[in-house]
């Protein structure tokens, strides 16, 4: 499974309507018509919210015989007896079109109720039951209320494309009836848009997205679960497939309302359209500042920066930085032995109470400064903890910025003990302690995997396919090993980290794996000293189902002698499915990048067909014909696999592959492959992968169990025609999203822990200033998403 943009797509429920096959003897021709033929269109509008200004509103009416003037009666229902509505509507000799005009007091309107009004053709000559009779229209008052200029950073957009977080100024209204509920002004307007693109209106339309004019509700109703409902942003892709963009809060991510400052956990915010939706707000920048607010920045944080050995060699002190944000007016801390950030909240409301034990602050405090060290002559080596709180431009310390880091002071006479975690997957079948799971977990589709370790902190495992951990960089768009681990890896929760302590390992389940697949478990562990290790299984290959068929399964070498140059070599694999003897996969065909193509065998015409559809991406469809591979880790060059039977082919034809009669075995091809290579950037198709031509390709059976090549030691030839490949217009945006995560099901239960805590009395003192940075580290950017205009 591959991600190859930070677009994440997943599956989205969306309600379908049911259609029912019908042929000519169904059909019944609708009644004979006679008359002019009035009509309310479909696409008047329903819902109107009228400003302070309006008093009229007017509702079309058509007709399709229009040659002479005339009347027609108008029923209509208002329960507020508000609204003054005629009772006819007159059209004009030869026009088609006329209005019925509905007028009020706007003063007797109450803002924020909705006024429902319905509307009858009392004319059954001059109707039509091919056209709307009757209109049901909501009158409601315009219920917003201007507040002035906010500000709105964004982190939402940047799901999509690489646009940074650009910060501008909106107009904020309030609700006038329903307390903490605003609207944005065209929040994802022009301003924002050509900002954040960096280009004008004009190239944004022709190359990205397009803009029709939508402000933005936010409810805020609870300050501590605010959240956006599902509504359209007034953007739209122009690539069709992606549709109208919509903002949303996903389930569990509310945001707060603090001091006028709206904010959102990271991935807290989704980003949906016609193609799946994104987890948006990936940095945790988006940020909303009400009018007649400021933004404050009070973080903090606390980390362990070394032992300090005195000039006498024999005493030694911890010493703490702290790095605050440029708003702190002084920082309070204490030291609690062992790990004891799981009570950092606790214990930060006894340092605001003041009834904690020990409290110290930093001496001469520099407001601005950003980073502060403090010694702490700490009694013994141990691990402690160091809980800290930020102070406000008032003084008063804030509880909810507090940071606690726990740390290993080894002393002048200690050694920081090493970090042995290890990690390793095993079958479901010989592992003793899951001999409860195996009927339900078999080996073809399942394993254990199991750490071990002492003294851990904290733990996050990585479950993918070995090809994708290590072609890491390419898969992501550009992450490390460690930094995938970090974004998308499962922590240790507290069940976990204590069978982990009492035992000195933890195991589990991973199940749903795509069989004859290699699979590698990646960790990364800190121990209660802060030694950090991060390291890998040995790869483990999923088993194949139990299999009885005629088939001869198992993998292949393909060959093709391009010229004296270019040959062309590729190991691919027949794998069963459960309990079938003509439904089968094909692994790594063509291209050996860990994809599983779905196969049909067909033993009376000794054919074994792929359609094009691959494991994991069904509702895709066809992948055959398109670029769906990455092949950097900024995604410039991509690839695909191109079927062609025939001359007219655009490169989509499903593959087929002549099977044997006598042996069963695959041995030849009958459509002709090519892998070409696109530069997105150029727009244009630079090389090939790989070719293979039924005429002259050798297919035999492998006995062996090594692929023969894989993405980053088979290079791009740039020497091979094509057939008829080209790289379309949409080209930047053609390479499919891929997720990194495998689907995993653990099965065991978890509990809880729970330890007292107290501070400790040390003697600290304020270290010399540290030295100031010169500029500062840019933060890490995803590459992995669609490209920015030029």
């Amino acid at each position: 499974m591959k991600s190859l943009k930070i677009f994440f797509l997943a599956t989205v429920a969306i309600a379908a309507g049911l259609f029912t096959a019908c042929n000519d003897d169904d059909f019944t021709a609708g009644p004979d018509v006679d008359g002019a033929q009035v009509y309310f269109p479909e696409n008047v509008t329903t819902q109107h919210s009228i400003s302070d200004d309006v008093t009229s509103i007017a509702i079309p009416v058509k007709r399709i015989v229009k040659d002479e003037a005339l009347t027609v009666a108008i029923l209509a229902s208002d329960e507020s007896e508000l609204f003054t509505i005629p009772s006819s509507v007159t059209f004009a000799a030869g026009k088609e079109t006329s209005e019925l005009l509905i007028t009020f007091d706007r003063t007797k309107l109450e803002d924020g109720k909705e006024y429902p009004l319905s509307f009858l053709i009392n004319d059954e000559d001059n109707s039509t039951p091919y056209g709307n009779r009757m209109l049901s229209i909501t009158v409601a008052p315009w219920p917003w209320e201007e507040l002035g200029t906010g500000k709105f950073r964004d982190d939402w957009l940047c799901a999509m494309f690489k646009g940074g977080n650009p910060e501008i100024e909106v107009t904020v209204h309030k609700h006038k009836s329903k307390a903490g509920i605003y609207m944005i002004e065209e929040m994802y307007g022009w301003p924002f848009l050509t900002e954040f693109f960096g280009a004008d209106q004009e190239t944004v339309e022709a190359q990205a997205v397009t803009y029709t004019p939508a402000n933005i509700t936010i409810d805020c109703s609870d300050p501590n679960k605010v959240f956006f409902p599902r509504q359209f942003t007034g953007v739209t892709d122009i690539d069709s497939s992606y549709g109208d963009y919509e903002i949303a809060t996903l389930s569990g991510g509310e945001g707060t309302l603090v001091n006028g400052v709206i904010t959102f956990p990271k991935e807290a915010l989704g980003l949906l359209c016609k193609a799946g939706n994104s987890k948006a707000n990936k940095n945790g920048l988006f940020r909303i500042i009400l009018p007649g607010y400021e933004a404050v920045d009070y973080s903090l944080a606390a980390v362990y920066g070394g032992m300090k050995v005195g000039s006498d060699n024999e005493t030694a002190t911890a010493v703490v930085d702290f790095t605050y944000g440029a708003d702190v007016t002084g920082i309070s801390y204490v030291f609690v032995s062992d790990d004891a950030t799981d009570k950092a909240d606790e214990i930060a409301a006894e340092i605001v109470a003041g009834t904690a034990e020990n409290i110290y602050e930093v001496k001469n405090f520099e407001v601005g400064a950003e980073k502060v060290s403090i010694e702490a002559e700490l009694t013994a080596p141990a691990a402690y903890t160091v809980v800290a709180l930020p102070k406000d431009k008032s003084g008063k310390l804030l509880a909810g910025e507090v940071s606690a880091s726990t740390f290993y002071f080894p002393g002048m006479a200690g050694a920081v003990p090493e970090n042995d975690i290890a990690a390793t997957l095993i079958k479901v079948s010989e592992y003793p302690d899951a001999a409860d799971y195996v009927s339900q977990c078999p080996d073809y589709s399942s394993f254990v995997y199991e750490v071990s370790g002492t003294d851990m902190k904290s733990v996050k495992i990585y479950i993918n396919t070995t090809y994708v951990i290590e072609n890491i960089d390419i898969q992501s768009g550009g992450l490390t090993l460690q930094e995938a681990v970090r974004q998308y890896g499962k922590e240790f929760g507290a069940s976990e980290m204590a069978e982990l302590a009492e035992t000195g390992k933890y195991w589990n389940l991973s199940t749903d794996l795509a069989s004859g697949t290699s699979y590698t478990l990646v960790v990364e562990a800190t121990n209660n000293y802060g030694k950090t290790k991060l390291i890998q299984s040995e790869p483990f290959r999923v088993g194949v189902p139990p299999y009885t068929g005629e088939l001869a399964i198992g993998k292949y070498d393909m060959s093709y002698v391009a010229d004296a140059e270019n040959t062309f070599e590729n190991v691919f694999e027949v794998v069963p499915t459960v309990g079938s003897g003509t439904e089968f996969f094909v692994k790594d065909f063509a291209m050996e990048d860990d994809t599983q193509w779905y196969a049909t065998y067909d033993s009376g015409k000794s054919t074994l067909t792929l359609s094009g559809v691959q494991l994991g991406r069904e509702k895709d469809g066809n992948l055959l014909g398109a670029f769906t591979e990455a092949l950097t880790a900024d995604q410039s060059l991509g690839y695909g696999i191109y079927s062609f039977a025939g001359e007219e082919s655009k490169g989509s034809d499903p593959v087929v592959l002549t099977v044997d009669p006598a042996s069963k075995q695959v041995s030849k091809l009958v459509t002709d492959i090519e892998v070409p290579v696109a530069d997105f950037t150029a727009g244009k198709i630079v090389g090939a992968m790989a070719a293979y031509y039924a005429d002259g390709t050798v297919i035999t059976k492998n006995s062996g169990t090594s692929s023969a090549s894989a993405i980053k030691t088979q290079g791009v030839r740039t020497k091979i025609p094509f057939s008829s490949v080209r790289v379309p217009a949409s080209v930047k945006k053609s390479l499919d999203s891929r997720a990194l995560l495998t689907n995993t099901g653990f099965v065991k239960k978890s509990y809880d822990t729970n330890n007292g805590v107290r501070t400790l009395s040390v003697k600290t003192a304020q270290c010399e200033p540290l030295p100031k940075q010169i500029g500062r580290r840019a933060d890490f950017k995803i590459r992995e998403n669609r490209p920015i205009l030029k």
